[in-house]
């Protein structure tokens, strides 16, 4: 759950401070910034995802494009200046996992994530083909005793927060910048400790070669408090629900999350279903479907893995 979202130098948005909860209404005239808030928070998910580049070329620029990185910064007349900064707080799942496989609980699980980008210096002739470079990027965890002065919307402490925020750690980093005599900078994924004093490992990558942030590439063995920050960050959607999308229904192998249209809203709503508890879910459907069209007992669904069939059957009430 992202909770909180400070941005400098994104498009328009700079100085900008926004904290969520769980349900935040972005409201404005046209023009102040709302549209680029949502693209702020997809870029940053796209970033646990992506390179830098292809997470920029993914958000449109102000002009409504998406083929120049330098549209995504702040600019004064005609050029972009300075640095993009993002500083995200947010409650990270209690279980993730890796690439690999592999599964990973975090050690803490209310996180900071900072992460600041700027353009190359021969970034405008095309000379080099990875035109962002990484400054600093971050990832601290947020203590449980100051949880109150971070989540400010209104929720219940005993059966809420401290099922939530959980875990402890020392003063070492998840993730941390450290900046050499010589000008260059390393970026330092620090393993998870076993005991709240910190420590552990530290993998050490040298900032401006890397063409994605550390914490994109975070595994379960190496941090797995990184890798749900990791998920947690790519689980940020924008939706843009279309009706047509939605009504569409689904193979038997389709993806089963919703695109951004809606789309495989049917295999989504399937997944869950099955994931939770399918005879409540069934239930409730026949109970609705019984209001529709009457003499309905009860539904269930036959699946086939060989044939690849999913086949509704409904019992009536004779």
């Amino acid at each position: 759950m992202l909770t909180r979202l400070k941005i400098n130098g994104f498009k328009n948005l700079v100085g900008v401070d926004v904290r969520f909860g769980p349900f935040t209404c972005i409201a404005g005239a046209n023009g102040v910034g709302k549209s680029n808030l949502f693209d702020a928070i997809r870029f940053l998910s796209l970033t646990a995802n992506f390179s830098l580049l292809e997470a920029a070329l993914r958000v449109r620029d102000e002009a409504g494009h998406n083929n120049d990185v330098r549209g995504l910064f702040h600019k004064v007349g005609e050029q972009p200046v300075g640095e993009i900064s993002f500083e995200a707080e947010m409650i990270v799942p209690q279980q993730a996992v890796d690439d690999l496989g592999q599964a990973g609980r975090p050690t803490v699980s209310f996180l900071q994530y900072s992460l600041t980008i700027r353009l190359r210096s021969n970034a405008s002739n095309g000379a080099n083909p990875n035109p962002l470079e990484i400054v600093r990027e971050e990832l601290v965890h947020i203590k449980k005793g100051d949880a109150h002065e971070h989540l400010l919307f209104k929720h219940d402490v005993r059966d809420w927060r401290d099922a939530v925020v959980t875990g402890r750690r020392g003063g070492i980093a998840f993730i941390s910048t450290t900046e050499k005599e010589e000008g260059s900078r390393i970026i330092k994924l620090h393993q998870d400790a076993q005991d709240a004093k910190g420590g552990g490992r530290a993998f050490e990558r040298a900032a401006n070669t890397l063409p994605r942030t550390v914490l994109s590439s975070a595994t379960a063995a190496e941090s797995p408090t990184a890798l749900c920050a990791r998920r947690e960050m790519q689980s940020w959607r924008l939706l843009q629900l279309e009706p047509t999308a939605l009504r569409q229904p689904d193979e038997f192998t389709a993806p089963t999350h919703l695109e951004s249209n809606g789309r495989h809203l049917a295999a989504n709503l399937a997944r869950l279903a099955i994931k939770e508890d399918p005879a409540r879910i069934y239930s409730q459907i026949s109970n609705r479907l019984s209001e529709l069209i009457g003499n309905v007992r009860s539904i269930r669904v036959d699946r086939d893995e060989k044939r690849e069939l999913l086949t509704v059957m409904m019992t009536g009430r004779d």
